[in-house]
This record gives structure tokens, C-alpha cells and sequence, in this order.
């Protein structure tokens, strides 16, 4: 019998998991370069085929790059034989399912010591969003974010808070929702920007930080950015909502 049976996995879960994570600036996520075995199995990916769409999607692993490959191409036809979509065009991956453990039952990330989540990618101009799932009452549940690259081709640091995801349940925003930091499912990346063609986005690596590690990520993309030579408009330097809009629309019936 788990302690889950018993109702003390939360209460223990967190004792063991905060012991743990108090003296930690940084906690990875995903490290395609140095642990490529292990977090290419941690992943899987979806797409719209799953409800008789047409994209395709492919989370491979690129030797000559180091990084996992994330790529296919998006189409937005709808399926002929299921009148009840009327929307489709969508890719995404994202981390497994987290196993139970015998001692505290359901498993999940303790982020509530984190600040930013951080990202070291290499993309092009489509319009990504980072997903993140967290212990919410609706599996459909996602906290999401746009992927601001400013360096189409080349690669790239992003620093996105933690407090500045937006919930969201089938695209539309759900207002004064707070990500719960210390109930962390999964987290990935997804496409559904709406646009016929072929996606390629290269992933380093995914890491939580706070502290002097976030502030010198920070630097870093501030550097990148600045090395931008005859743009005027950066995106990200100039801000915006995490969506940057005020409504993302998810296709029917699918969740991230």
C-alpha cells in the first residue's frame, strides 16, 4: 500500500523533495547534449493525425548538432471523415508522464524554489508555445507561453518567469490562474500557429533557475540579442502578453 492510499503523499512528497532541491540554483530539465539516452525517452510527441489530421511531427536526434531535433510539417486540413473538427494544424512534444512511486504516489517536479524557466534552442520564424501542465483539476489544464526567438537559424537563450505563463483550457485564457510551482506534470513545446509548411526547432536543453544562475541567463540572452545587427524591433526586448494575443485557439479535442 502507497502512502497515496493512505493520503500522506503530498504532505511526505514534498518533505523529501524540498530537502532536496533547497541548495539547488539550477534544476535541468532536459539535456540533449550531455544525457541524450535518457531525455530523448522522456519525451513523446502528438499531432493531429491522432484525429484524422494531416501534420507530422518527429523528435529525432541530431549527432552533428548535439540537440534533439524537433520538426515536420503542419497542415491544417481538416480530416474528411469527422465532420465534429472544425479546427486542425497542430505539433507538439513534450515530457512523459512522471512514474509513481510506491512512497509518495503520484510523482511530479518541485518548482516552487525556481524563478524562470530556461531554454537553449535554435529555431526558425513559426510561432512556438512553451506548455506547461501542472496538478489542475482539468487534465486540459495547460500553462502556456510564446517561444520569443529573435535569431531565426541561429542559437539562442530564452529566460521566460515562471509567473508569467497564462492558463489556459482549450485555448481560451482562464484569468487570475497562478501555476502551482511545486505540482509540475510535464512541460514541451508546441506549434499551432496556423500556418501551411515545414517546422524545424532545435532543443539544447530545458532548465528551472533562480537567482544569480537566472540573472547570468538573462545577460546572456541580452548579449544575443543585442548582437542583432540592423534590427530595430526585437520582439522579446520589447515585451508583450505571453501569448501575445488574447486568445490562442487549440483544436478541438486536443490536449498538450
Amino acid at each position: 500500500m502507497s502512502l497515496r492510499t493512505l493520503g500522506l503523499n503530498t504532505s511526505v512528497g514534498r518533505l523529501f523533495a524540498r530537502s532536496a532541491e533547497m541548495t539547488k540554483s539550477i534544476s535541468t530539465v532536459l539535456d540533449f547534449k550531455n544525457n541524450a539516452a535518457e531525455s530523448m525517452d522522456s519525451c513523446m510527441t502528438r499531432c493531429d493525425q491522432e484525429l484524422g489530421g494531416h501534420s507530422t511531427v518527429h523528435l529525432t536526434y541530431d549527432e552533428s548538432m548535439r540537440a534533439a531535433h524537433f520538426h515536420g510539417y503542419l497542415n491544417l486540413d481538416l480530416p474528411k471523415n469527422n465532420p465534429e473538427i472544425t479546427r486542425s494544424g497542430y505539433a507538439m512534444f513534450r515530457t512523459k508522464d512522471q512514474r509513481e512511486s510506491w512512497l509518495t504516489g503520484n510523482s511530479y517536479w518541485d518548482w516552487s524554489e525556481y524563478s524562470s524557466l530556461v531554454l537553449r534552442v535554435r529555431g526558425d520564424r513559426r510561432k512556438y508555445l512553451v506548455n506547461i501542465q501542472a496538478n489542475t483539476p482539468l487534465v486540459t489544464d495547460l500553462f502556456q507561453h510564446r517561444l520569443f526567438l529573435n535569431r531565426p537559424g541561429e542559437w539562442e537563450t530564452v529566460v521566460i518567469p515562471l509567473n508569467d505563463f497564462v492558463m489556459t483550457n482549450w485555448g481560451v485564457i482562464q484569468d487570475g490562474c497562478e501555476i502551482n510551482k511545486s505540482e509540475i506534470k510535464t512541460v514541451g513545446i508546441g506549434l499551432l500557429d496556423k500556418q501551411y509548411g515545414p517546422y524545424s526547432l532545435y532543443i539544447d536543453w530545458i532548465k528551472v533557475m533562480t537567482g544569480a544562475e537566472v540573472e547570468k541567463e538573462t545577460q546572456r540572452s541580452r548579449s544575443e540579442r543585442l548582437s542583432i545587427k540592423g534590427q530595430e524591433n526585437v520582439e522579446q526586448e520589447i515585451g508583450g502578453s505571453a501569448l501575445n494575443t488574447n486568445r490562442y485557439e487549440d483544436p478541438k479535442d486536443t490536449v498538450f
